[in-house]
């Protein structure tokens, strides 16, 4: 079986690096995966972290789509709870008109940020816990130019010729469950998965409704890799990514990407170790000759053939060998 590629960018900084450098890394590797064969790539929005360079996942995303020309491009994905229903309708139709089957609008549920970041997208004005699967159904209402809540209001342009997709991020059933209602893609975080992984991703296939927003089901399921000549050095080069899912479980900022040997004096000995070394091991960490198989049965686990690689490296040739080796082995 041949899989979908596709890519989830954070747009990873390195400690003395800059956001500057890491969105350029971003523009460098989109235009690679294009020519490469890669089937999308997604961008994540953060704020207030030193540890990811792009806050703007639908600006980055118009730009990368202005220098490709056959990959899918998306933001993976915008965190709804901190902007309008229509305000998302509006750059998403003005992207999808732009960009006709190539435009993704990935949204999240999660802050997208620690609670001063929250505040501050908020106007310092409390966050409002209304149902993020509601305000989904408004802006699907705005791009199909169906009747909504305020009538006759619509989101410009108006009349494209083609849908932009749209994708549902989650690592949990009640995630599936609204992917599958609204009849939009579903995308699994593998990286962040708990002990109902199968049960989301079968939920979301088994109850996906043919008669709402696309016809036809769409699940990729995200997967932190790391790919290196040998086991030793694949596992080198995942410690910093590592390090940053362990400091996020901590509900701590995310600190940019740490050499090797830093990280080992910050975890080794310490009550953090047995964790951290957990983490490592639901990563996919292999060698160019086995992960074309790795990753077909991760996809078997999914029932799925789109495999999403999260890949952040402190030396940026490393995540960009990783990709490249990926590539090659599904050839």
């Amino acid at each position: 079986m041949k899989l979908k590629l596709g890519i989830l960018d954070q747009s990873p900084t390195i400690e003395g690096g800059s956001a500057l450098q890491a969105l350029q890394n971003s523009i460098d590797l989109a235009t690679f995966a294009d020519d490469a064969g890669f089937h999308r790539i997604v961008y994540s929005e953060h704020h207030g972290v030193e540890a990811y360079g792009s806050s703007s996942p639908e600006i980055l995303s118009a730009v990368i789509l202005s220098k490709t020309k056959r990959i899918k491009v998306g933001t993976g994905g915008i965190m709804m709870k901190n902007y309008s229903a229509y305000k998302i309708a509006e750059w998403t139709k003005m992207l999808g008109s732009l960009y006709p089957e190539r435009f993704i609008l990935g949204l999240g549920k999660a802050p997208g940020g620690l609670k001063d970041a929250v505040s501050a997208l908020n106007n310092h004005r409390p966050v409002i816990l209304s149902s993020q699967e509601t305000k989904l159904e408004e802006i699907i209402q705005y791009i199909k130019e169906d009747k909504g809540i305020y009538h006759g209001l619509i989101a410009q342009p108006k009349g494209l010729s083609h849908l932009p997709e749209i994708l549902w991020l989650g690592s949990g059933i009640q995630s599936a469950t609204e992917a599958a209602k609204h009849g939009v893609g579903y995308s699994y975080a593998d990286f962040m998965k708990n002990d109902k992984a199968a049960e989301s991703t079968e939920t979301y296939l088994n109850e996906f409704d043919r008669n709402q927003y696309s016809p036809t089901p769409s699940l990729q399921v995200a997967v932190a890799v790391s790919v290196a000549e040998n086991l030793k050095q694949a596992r080198y080069n995942a410690y910093g990514m590592a390090y940053q899912f362990l400091q996020a479980r901590h509900i701590q900022a995310p600190e940019a990407l740490l050499p090797t040997e830093i990280i080992e004096q910050r975890i080794l000995g310490t009550e953090d170790e047995d964790e951290f070394f957990k983490i490592m091991d639901q990563m996919i960490i292999d060698t160019p000759e086995n992960i074309s198989e790795r990753l077909k049965e991760k996809a078997e686990d999914y029932n799925t053939d789109e495999i999403m690689i999260l890949c952040n490296m402190y030396r940026e040739t490393d995540r960009m060998d990783t990709y490249k080796s990926i590539i090659l082995a599904n050839y």
